[in-house]
């Protein structure tokens, strides 16, 4: 049994720039993003959950970003960690960020849901247009969210959903 993956698109909620005026009754909301311009209002046919469009934090198209090891130390433990998951002694793969550097960017022009339905289908040799090595993590950044895929094996990605990269 396959576990099914989600990569939901963030709302204005969460966003510091969304701004909410007026009572609840007639309430307008605006989006006060965007530099050296007035707060942009959201028109009616703006969605009411998702980021519109037009959000200026959206990166079109995704960035994709290969973050490789920082040194023979950080690619030993992650051989050992996937020895150990294929044996089948570990449920689940948790890379350290600590482990990673950015090695390349690359222009893939995919969304993080697009390129995770292509890896199921065929070989990453096939979708990436630069070589990628088992234990290395794909960043797929839209500005809104960044979506972290760890290599398993030349056909195997597995998302990773607390994986966050920062560089130190």
């Amino acid at each position: 049994m396959s576990k099914k993956y989600t990569f939901p698109v963030p709302g204005c909620g969460q966003c510091p720039h969304h701004q909410r005026v007026g009572s609840a009754l007639c309430e307008t909301r605006y989006c006060a993003g965007f530099k050296r311009r007035k707060p942009k209002r959201f028109g009616k046919a703006d969605p009411a959950s998702k980021a519109p469009k037009w959000c200026p934090r959206r990166i079109t198209p995704p960035v994709c970003r290969v973050h490789g090891f920082k040194d023979e130390q950080s690619a030993y433990m992650d051989l050992l960690r996937r020895a150990e998951y294929h044996a089948g002694q570990l449920e689940t793969i948790s890379p350290l960020s600590s482990h990673y550097a950015p090695r390349t960017e690359i222009p893939l022009g995919m969304t993080a849901k697009q390129f995770f339905d292509a890896s199921q289908e065929k070989p990453l040799f096939r979708i990436m247009p630069k070589e990628v090595h088992d234990g290395e993590i794909i960043e797929i950044d839209d500005g809104l969210q960044p979506y972290y895929f760890y290599i398993l094996d030349y056909a195997t990605v597995i998302p990773l959903p607390y994986f966050r990269f920062s560089p130190v």
